[in-house]
């Protein structure tokens, strides 16, 4: 019993010694100076839960029953008067679709479809356009948020996995000026901002960067946006933004489209001023070297519908015309374009590579079918993606 009497009388001490060090006075009870330590033992204690809590939510998706979002978006996609906003093709039985019913006056409705190797599956009702990205060999919609920013309001993602349709809310992190492999950028989930979507961990981020737009990542994992007020400038990154190259383009012009071949060696970058006819072009310039030298493409269409199609062998498809007049495809070849043989149909769309190109069609003023094409345009097939 003496051994331990004189134990906690030394170890008592010592804190006593301790506490006086953080400006306590030694005068004070044996019993305070116990709850002094009782209580920043708690604080500790809590900090550390907390901070597991924390860790936590963060790695778990918040996954919601897309019964529970909304309305089924399938008296969207057969509305009388639905029509098709976005497509994007991974592959011919992979697909993602956005559609669109304004029946109702100015509160239109919106919905997406997927399709993945047969199966499809339609996401809830949104009152924002979806928007349709590639994630990996998958198609994806992502339901942006109401107010334009991701901070005020909620995003989502929807998908068709082999357990069927999954509809997860994203998560917001504190906005980076790097992303990873594997994340994708989009210019079209807040209008003015480019975003990282990370569909493995359900989150979604501002990128902050001078790019503002265009954002397209080839097989290098190289990544390219655009840049400039009042300019164009292209930027480009090997590292997921640690580093960046840039070069000018237009120093006259803000407005304007990029295109990157698969392989990234073929660039077409497309400047365009505002008047009264529309958009109009008013430079195109052509890289095959990776954005090494440029080259100004000769007598190019007067007015763009969509980005150009750049592909590995050095030359570039668009679709294209004079305002307010069916567009035709142009082929970009040897610094020049020139009338390509054209679709058979009304295309108010073109995108896609080599392998596979895609675009609305639209009969009677509205967009309900798709066409593809597997040999850059020889061939077409039609379908409707709902």
């Amino acid at each position: 019993m003496q051994r331990l009497r004189e134990v906690l009388d030394r170890g008592y001490r010592r804190l006593v010694d301790l506490l006086a060090r953080c400006g306590l006075p030694r005068s004070m009870p044996p019993l305070l100076v116990l709850g002094v330590l009782a209580v920043i033992a708690s604080l500790v204690l809590a900090v550390l839960t907390a901070t597991g809590h924390r860790g936590e939510a963060v790695a778990d998706p918040v996954v919601i029953s897309p019964a529970a979002a909304g309305r089924p978006g399938t008296a969207v996609v057969n509305a009388s008067r639905a029509q098709v906003l976005s497509i994007t093709m991974v592959t011919r039985n992979r697909w993602a679709a956005g559609w669109s019913d304004c029946t109702s006056g100015p509160n239109c409705k919106y919905a997406a479809v997927i399709d993945r190797d047969g199966a499809r599956a339609t996401s809830p009702e949104w009152p924002v356009p979806y928007v349709t990205l590639k994630s990996g060999n998958e198609a994806i919609a992502i339901a942006p948020p109401r107010e334009g920013t991701l901070t005020g309001d909620t995003t989502m993602m929807y998908q068709l996995t082999y357990d069927g349709p999954l509809l997860t809310r994203l998560r917001y992190r504190l906005s980076t000026s790097t992303f990873q492999r594997g994340e994708i950028l989009s210019d079209r989930i807040v209008p003015g901002r480019i975003v990282v979507v990370n569909p493995h961990e359900s989150s979604v981020r501002m990128l902050d960067t001078r790019g503002t737009r265009s954002p397209i990542c080839d097989q290098t994992s190289r990544c390219w946006v655009l840049s400039g007020i009042g300019r164009t400038d292209v930027l480009w990154t090997d590292d997921g933004g640690k580093t960046w190259g840039s070069r000018a383009l237009d120093s006259h012009n803000q407005l304007g489209q990029l295109a990157v071949s698969p392989d990234g060696r073929t660039l077409v970058m497309t400047a365009v001023t505002v008047g009264d006819n529309g958009q109009t072009v008013a430079s195109m310039r052509i890289s095959t070297d990776r954005g090494a030298s440029w080259r100004t493409v000769d007598h190019p269409p007067p007015a763009l519908n969509t980005p150009p199609l750049a592909f590995d062998d050095g030359t570039a498809l668009m679709l294209g015309g004079r305002p307010n007049e069916r567009p035709r495809l142009y082929r970009v070849r040897d610094g020049a374009a020139n009338l390509d043989r054209g679709y058979p149909g009304d295309l108010a769309d073109l995108e896609g590579d080599a392998q596979l190109m895609y675009g609305f069609e639209v009969p009677k003023r509205r967009t309900t079918e798709v066409v593809l094409s597997t040999d850059q345009g020889a061939n077409w097939t039609k379908f409707a993606p709902r």
